[in-house]
């Protein structure tokens, strides 16, 4: 279950950014009750309970793994930083195992199946986020742990970094105008993400990256088109039910519809090419 704290915590960052999405929307007329609005809210409390045990389960084991393989002095040496320049490392490295962790998800057919569940929303905004597939979620928050896992980061920057990514993440999903200028050459927006979410040929298997905007201009998987533009459909064709059900039952099925939407787009992830985005 929730604690307190945490839903606190759910229930303040939505309302701000419901009132931003009010003041400074980036699709001006979309309804705050938006289609499909009531099946998020059941991802958030009962699919987000699944997430919980399936991330600790993960993490103790990895942390297990991490700790016969990562010699204690090195460990020892990583926490020796100073705080500031441990959180600058641990969003790098958590970054880019985030970018590997998506362009997997988007290129092996199995992990998309799960994934498209994320990317069935034909309307962006902060509770958008929280339509994700257990196994797709437990996987990529896996992936995105080995750096603080394997290096053993000092409790702070861990904190830092949790934080910034639980109000980050639901603000790129959001249907805010958030200009930051030349630190959007760095930092991802939410219209960077949401041309990630686009269902246009043009934008497909770009802007993976999840704090971070240098790894996508790194691997040459940035869309520098959507910077003064924005996508004009989102989703994936219809593939997967608007049912809570189907979004956790339809990715083990034999041939899930998402799969046809995914071979549409041919799987290259030497040059950029994933499955659908």
């Amino acid at each position: 279950m929730f604690s307190l704290d945490e839903l606190m915590f759910l229930v303040g960052a939505g309302s701000a950014l419901i009132l931003l999405e009010r003041l400074l929307p980036l699709h001006p007329g979309q309804k705050i009750l938006r289609q499909g609005w009531k099946i998020d809210i059941m991802h958030v409390f009962l699919t987000g309970i699944v997430i919980r045990l399936g991330i600790v389960s993960a993490a103790i084991v990895a942390s297990v793994l991490a700790v016969s393989v990562v010699p204690e002095p090195v460990r020892e040496a990583v926490r020796a930083q100073p705080d500031w320049l441990e959180f600058i490392e641990l969003l790098i490295l958590s970054d880019l195992c985030f970018y590997i962790a998506h362009r997997l998800s988007h290129a092996v057919p199995m992990l998309w199946r799960f994934h498209a569940v994320h990317h069935s929303s034909e309307q962006l905004d902060w509770l958008a986020t929280y339509r994700v597939h257990p196994v797709d979620q437990i996987f990529n928050s896996t992936m995105i742990a080995l750096p603080a896992l394997v290096l053993g980061f000092s409790p702070l920057p861990l904190l830092v970094y949790a934080l910034v990514y639980r109000i980050h993440s639901p603000l790129l999903h959001s249907n805010v105008r958030v200009d930051l200028g030349w630190l959007g050459r760095l930092i991802t927006t939410p219209r960077f993400h949401h041309w990630h979410h686009a269902d246009q040929v043009e934008a497909h298997d770009h802007n993976f990256g999840g704090q971070l905007t240098i790894f996508d201009r790194l691997f040459g998987t940035d869309y520098r088109a959507g910077i003064s533009s924005l996508p004009e459909r989102y989703g994936i064709d219809g593939a997967i039910p608007l049912r809570y059900a189907s979004h956790l039952l339809q990715p083990f099925a034999k041939a899930p519809a998402a799969d046809k939407a995914a071979a549409a787009v041919p799987v290259n992830m030497a040059n950029g090419a994933a499955a659908e985005t």
